[in-house]
């Protein structure tokens, strides 16, 4: 068995490496070709678009991973049936789930791979992506809106990390009914482990939305509750940041009484689709073994048609009514993956021994 094996994890990892390559590559392509360096600035150079779509590209990648694995278990299990070497192994007592087991063992094995580099490598490239675009160095950060404890809105011009500095910082408080108490201004800010330190700036304070309160002041002291590092992770888009990450921006929000649910879908999204890879090939391998003559451009139909209608179901439906609150964050990133597990186990099972 251990020979059936090997041949068969050759032949599906070599059609899935070149199947993945072939998508990557054409992908890549057409985004240099078209929108992706004809939509930015006019003042943003050809050589940063390029570095832009090179680190938009692990989030391609990770587009097309379910595809490629559709697609070489079409192919392999195609050319077994035209072959006749399925009926053969099932001749010799094979039973098909016993071909399959293989498959669908390396397909959770590259999916387990591809969870971490979508977690890892594709969130940071995304993120430097965004920056690149926004014109942004790597550690600065600019108009950062940040709800902090206590009812505090921070708004900074400019948050540099690496100087630990601050240019134009004003804090807004709200008392428990929502109406402004408090305004702190100040033109630049560092801080200390404790407390901000606030340089040419007022206080003003309000009762009611009426000013009843104002002191200018050359410099000032804080008390500082939020991490300068939270604060400029908050400019960063939920879809350039890891589990770990939006994992410690939800516990943020939650001890802050604010909402986390936008949040709690891209963390179950990223946890959840790179296993889209294994629920198609799970579909795939009753397909391709019951339509596997039909030929490799009707597999390629098929891919892309199972493909979007994932796409479609967990992206723009599912995860859509879970940003709106219609849905628990953790069904909608996971029912497509159940739904279609469901069914590609179904399919199997109804498939001739």
């Amino acid at each position: 068995m251990r020979i059936l094996d090997r041949y068969i994890l050759t032949e599906y990892l070599k059609s899935f490496v070149l199947a993945l390559g072939f998508f990557v590559a054409l992908v890549v392509i057409v985004r240099f070709l078209d929108k992706d360096i004809k939509k930015f600035d006019e003042d943003i150079s050809y050589w940063t678009a390029v570095r832009i779509v090179l680190y938009q590209a692990p989030r391609r990648i990770m587009e097309v991973v379910p595809v490629a694995s559709f697609i070489a278990v079409f192919f392999l299990f195609g050319r077994m049936v035209r072959n006749n070497e399925l009926t053969a192994m099932k001749a010799a007592g094979v039973s098909v789930y016993r071909v399959i087991t293989p498959i669908l063992v390396s397909t959770l094995l590259i999916c387990g791979i591809f969870a971490v580099f979508y977690n890892l490598v594709a969130s940071a490239a995304y993120h430097r992506a965004n920056q690149l675009q926004r014109k942004i160095p790597p550690r600065r950060y600019r108009n950062v809106v940040f709800k902090g404890q206590r009812n505090r809105i921070f708004y900074i011009q400019t948050l540099d990390l690496k100087r630990k500095n601050i240019v134009r910082m004003m804090i807004k408080e709200f008392d428990s009914a929502g109406n402004l108490s408090q305004m702190i201004f100040a033109d630049s800010a560092t801080w200390s482990p404790d407390q901000w330190h606030l340089v040419n700036g007022s206080i003003r304070r309000f009762d009611r939305n009426k000013e009843i309160f104002f002191e200018p002041f050359k410099t000032k002291q804080i008390e500082r509750l939020e991490n300068p590092d939270r604060i400029a992770r908050s400019d960063k888009n939920p879809r350039g940041m890891t589990i770990k990450e939006l994992r410690q921006r939800i516990a943020y929000k939650r001890s802050a009484g604010q909402a986390t649910r936008l949040e709690q879908v891209r963390m179950h999204h990223k946890m959840a689709y790179p296993f889209a890879a294994f629920v198609v090939v799970l579909i795939g391998a009753p397909i391709s073994i019951r339509f596997g003559k039909a030929g490799f451009f009707a597999g390629l139909v098929i891919a892309f048609f199972l493909s979007f209608l994932y796409w479609g179901l967990s992206f723009a439906t599912l995860e859509g009514l879970s940003e709106n609150g219609k849905l628990p964050p953790i069904v909608a990133c996971w029912g497509a993956n159940v739904l279609y597990a469901t069914i590609g186990g179904i399919l199997l099972w109804k498939t001739p021994k």
